[in-house]
């Protein structure tokens, strides 16, 4: 999808001047190892990790056209990038742009790849916190190292991801949590609700019940991400097969229905999987069948009911 799309479809003609312009912008840096490489260096706190050890910053691969969202979702990302696109009028008149996202919904169900999406529409790099490294196992360095990657979102425009979420921002009444870990929670609200640079922060999560209460009202939008319906997945696999080559009359809805309680990057993987098996056995000048997705379909639906919750 042509970069400004999504704000053009979505919205009407209103926005067409703000797509032409995103369209028109200067192309964005691939490769860059760290947020380091923009002017004004960031210097780490002291007792903070490198910032190139806290974020994992990267050109966006994926477009909202690859992710299947319901209208209410792709109408608020759209309304999103408008905000920026036209800053300036909002903060003349004392308001300022929706800057604090949070995702909530089962494995799969395409929060990490929206927010990358996001990232690719309004053309800003995409950067991933890296949890494991921001969770010191010397507590007081956890703080600390929020606050480096922070003041790496006040210096550049980016689309920050913090996945897992839970992971930083548990329930604080938890009685076996670490005095410290609550600290940590305290310390990430602060710095949110203190947030003032021009990156758009996302928090994702499977455990929505596991979050502090008090991070539910410091989100300017919350969106709940849900497994797809069965007209949902006819849509998806169409949209994954349109690019190979496919027996004349391949039966959807019979491979919809086998995908039925399959999230969206499983049903993705339905369609990969059945293609690399279809071309090491049949080879690429045979079209791919229905029976070859089906059995993908089973396979998959048979491994998702090992896990928990099976």
């Amino acid at each position: 999808m042509p970069k400004g799309e999504l704000l053009q479809t979505v919205l009407g003609s209103a926005a067409s001047e703000d797509a032409a312009l995103l369209a028109r912008r200067m192309p964005r840096r691939r490769g860059m190892p760290d947020v380091r490489a923009h002017a004004g260096e960031l210097r780490p706190l002291p007792g903070a990790q490198a910032d190139s050890e806290l974020l994992d910053v990267r050109d966006a691969q994926i477009s909202f056209r690859e992710l299947l969202l319901a209208p209410s979702s792709l109408q608020t990302f759209a309304e999103v990038h408008l905000e920026y696109r036209r800053e300036q009028i909002l903060l003349d008149h004392g308001l300022a742009p929706r800057r604090t996202l949070l995702f909530v919904g089962p494995p799969g169900t395409g929060k990490s790849a929206a927010a990358e999406a996001l990232a690719d529409e309004t053309g800003r790099d995409f950067a991933v916190v890296n949890l494991a490294t921001v969770v010191s196992s010397f507590l007081g360095d956890t703080a600390r190292n929020l606050a480096a990657i922070f003041a790496a979102a006040a210096q550049r425009p980016l689309v920050l991801l913090f996945d897992e979420f839970d992971a930083i921002a548990k329930e604080r009444a938890e009685a076996s949590d670490h005095g410290e870990l609550k600290r940590v929670v305290t310390a990430f609200l602060q710095l949110l609700e203190r947030f003032q640079g021009p990156s758009i922060l996302i928090a994702a999560t499977n455990h929505p019940d596991l979050l502090d209460l008090a991070v539910w009202r410091r989100f300017d939008i919350v969106m709940r991400f849900s497994e797809p319906k069965v007209h949902e997945i006819r849509a998806l696999l169409r949209r994954k097969l349109e690019p190979l080559p496919r027996q004349c009359g391949l039966d959807i809805e019979r491979v919809a229905s086998a995908c039925r309680g399959l999230s969206q990057a499983e049903v993705t993987r339905v369609v990969s999987d059945a293609y690399r098996r279809h071309l090491l056995q049949e080879g690429p000048e045979r079209p791919l069948a229905t029976d070859e997705l089906l059995a993908a379909a089973h396979a998959i639906a048979a491994r998702a009911s090992i896990g928990p919750g099976g």
